[in-house]
């Protein structure tokens, strides 16, 4: 014999639509269902609960018995908790609802775009956990193919690092020299690439191929000429105070010339055909319904 246990949400569907309604044609109706098919779904449901009926009916009129009348609160109850659990999964499917921790180096949160972009994740999604850590782009990356991190926010190019490690640009800015207060080319409205080749760099502690870094040696191989790197640091915050200290020069991001308390003059650089880049990354087959939402609200800015 059945046990109530074997009833389906389905079989609760016909008897809550029965119940409401009174009246089996408008019950089928209401599902979608054949008034066969319905009766045969109440028959399943009685047949579980040892036979009893859930209604009395004849010709004239549906009425429910006692036994369905204490049985309707819970079939109710059951059906919103379904339904809620349904949502809930949808939310969660659709990255509405979950986590997603992401690493940012912390130049990104001075160009505005990580603001940006964590607003239009958090549009709709009010209920996404978002844990947020500053970590230096190496550091990023190496947790992010460990899997203890979703994304990361990184200055680009990358090289040398795994094959299914992908990149999306988010935001380009353009290139600035840093020069102490005192400098020679403190007060000029723009510099030339060629007034620098005996300058002193202070240069970030990545590789000539990564990130921003790549972007500086880019600027001087353009100009044909090799940087003089006197000293190097992990951060723009830390590179721009080299600078004020009066260390060296420095190639910055664009927006890191709103640190305006620095102590620094900021000029244009002529004709330069490199920009930096953030981007955002993360594991090509990475499944986080939370981080495929970010995606789908990256857009490069135009």
């Amino acid at each position: 014999m059945d046990t109530p246990l074997t009833a389906t949400l389905r079989q609760y569907e016909v008897f809550v639509a029965i119940a409401e309604t009174l009246h089996f044609g408008q019950a089928a109706a209401a599902l979608g269902v054949a008034q066969p098919a319905l009766t045969q779904q109440l028959k399943h449901l009685e047949t579980a609960f040892g036979g009893e009926l859930l209604f009395d009916r004849n010709r004239r009129r549906v009425m429910l018995t006692d036994f369905g009348k204490s049985l309707l609160p819970e079939a109710r109850a059951l059906l919103q908790q379904a339904r809620r659990v349904e949502a809930l999964a949808e939310a969660a499917r659709s990255g509405q609802r979950g986590r997603i921790e992401l690493a940012y180096v912390g130049s990104a949160s001075y160009a505005g775009i990580l603001g940006r972009l964590l607003r239009e994740l958090r549009a709709g999604a009010a209920e996404v956990d978002l844990i947020l850590r500053e970590l230096d782009m190496d550091l990023q990356i190496a947790e992010i193919v460990a899997g203890r991190l979703d994304a990361g926010f990184v200055r680009l190019p990358l090289s040398g690092v795994p094959e299914d490690l992908a990149t999306r640009t988010v935001h380009t800015e353009d290139i600035l020299l840093a020069v102490p207060p005192d400098h020679r080319l403190a007060e000029v409205p723009s510099v030339a690439m060629a007034a620098l080749r005996e300058e002193s760099f202070i240069f970030s502690h990545l590789g000539p191929d990564m990130g921003f870094a790549a972007c500086a040696y880019q600027l001087c191989a353009d100009a044909g000429f090799a940087p003089r790197v006197a000293h190097r640091a992990p951060q723009f915050t830390a590179i721009v105070n080299f600078v004020s200290a009066g260390l060296g020069v420095a190639f910055v991001p664009a927006s890191a010339a709103r640190m305006k308390d620095a102590g620094v003059s900021f000029l244009p650089i002529r004709d330069a055909k490199v920009q930096s880049r953030i981007g955002l990354a993360y594991l090509r087959d990475a499944r986080n319904p939370v981080l495929r939402r970010l995606l789908a609200a990256l857009a490069p800015e135009g």
